[in-house]
Parts: C-alpha cells; structure tokens; sequence
C-alpha cells in the first residue's frame, strides 16, 4: 500500500509505503511532515526512510524517525550542507535550516542501480541526474517514486545548485524506457503514469 501526505510551503509529497504487518517506509519527509509523525507512529511501525534528493523540503523530516536513510551515496554530501540543501536560501521561510550530522545518522549509501529490500518489497535505485547532480527514484512493484525529476506533464527545476537541464532531460527519457503501466508518483502535485508522460511530457 502506499498513501501520500502532502506538507510544507511547498506542497510536498511525502509518501508512506506499507505492508500486511503494520511496518512502513517514509519516502521524502519534509517541512511540515513533524504535524503527522504522531499519527504516522500511532498507524506503522516504521523501518526505514528514502530520499530521493537532499533538498531541505524532502529531507527536513529525517530527523523525527530514528530509521536508517537509504539515499544515493554521490547524494549524501546535501544532508550536511546549507548551500546544496537550499537550507541557507529557503530556510528562514520554512522554520529554519536543515543540516545534519553524520554521525547523528544511520546511512545506507547506495549505487546506480542497486537493489535491496525492504518490509518484504524489492526496490531499484536509478540515478537521475538533472535536478540535482545526483537525484534519485526508486522504483518497486511497478511504481516510480520519482523525486522532483519527474512530474505530471512536467519536470523539476534544473537551476538550483548542481541542477542540469540536459542531465534531467536525459534522466526523463531513461525513466520512459519503463514499462507504460508504470504508476509514477512525484515530489510535488498529482500522480501519473509512464504511459502519459510519454504522450504529454514537454521533455521526453
């Protein structure tokens, strides 16, 4: 099952992937997530975080689930700094910057490509370069978890620190060569599927 909460000023999805067993997975917590972690812990026994990318709207909620944080090992170096993390720009109207450290974290540092398992699904890294130098999905049981490189007939920005556009529009047209009932579900705003992307999406 996976279910979806929306929070912070910029509308972010976080979503909560669960099992038959009560256990879950939090992809991208962010600003505003601490308003449900009651309700979240009441509901799941949570096991684990995914971060798609390390800026502050997808990562300020890491610290409220003391779970391993599976992300992109070429990614990791956002948790910690102000700059890359867009803490220092969008911080003050957030609530307040977002730097953490490493030995605060539980990190499971993944490659390109690397499989695991988690509360009895099999998941995939893709890397996904473009939003940020090393933006990541996850993908498991035909759906996408795309972070902000993919969105409904859109795209992420490219302009932030480390952003390319040509690295994103290489990422899109890699996530396309997915099968096309593919559900994808995005950083922000509605779900949609690789079958629509591939008809409406500007950057395919």
């Amino acid at each position: 099952m996976i279910e979806s909460v929306v929070n912070g000023l910029f509308a972010t999805n976080t979503y909560i992937i669960s099992n038959n067993c009560g256990e879950a997975i939090i992809v991208d917590p962010g600003m505003g997530i601490d308003r449900y972690v009651s309700e979240i812990n009441s509901k799941y026994k949570v096991k684990a975080i995914l971060i798609t990318h390390g800026h502050i709207d997808h990562i300020a909620g890491i610290k409220y689930f003391k779970v391993p944080v599976y992300i992109n090992r070429l990614e990791e170096k956002f948790l910690y700094d102000e700059t890359l993390n867009l803490s220092k720009m969008l911080g003050p109207m957030m609530g307040g910057k977002c730097v953490y450290k490493k030995e605060d974290l539980d990190l499971v540092l993944l490659d390109d490509n690397e499989e695991f398992t988690l509360i009895g699904y099999k998941f995939k890294m893709l890397e996904t370069p473009g939003h940020t130098s090393h933006s990541a999905c996850f993908l498991y049981n035909g759906k996408l978890l795309s972070g902000d490189t993919l969105f409904k007939n859109s795209v992420g920005r490219s302009d932030f620190p480390t952003g390319n556009e040509l690295a994103l529009r290489k990422s899109v047209k890699k996530l396309l060569e997915l099968p096309s009932d593919t559900k994808v579900y995005p950083g922000h705003e509605g779900m949609t599927t690789i079958r629509e992307e591939r008809k409406n999406n500007p950057y395919r």
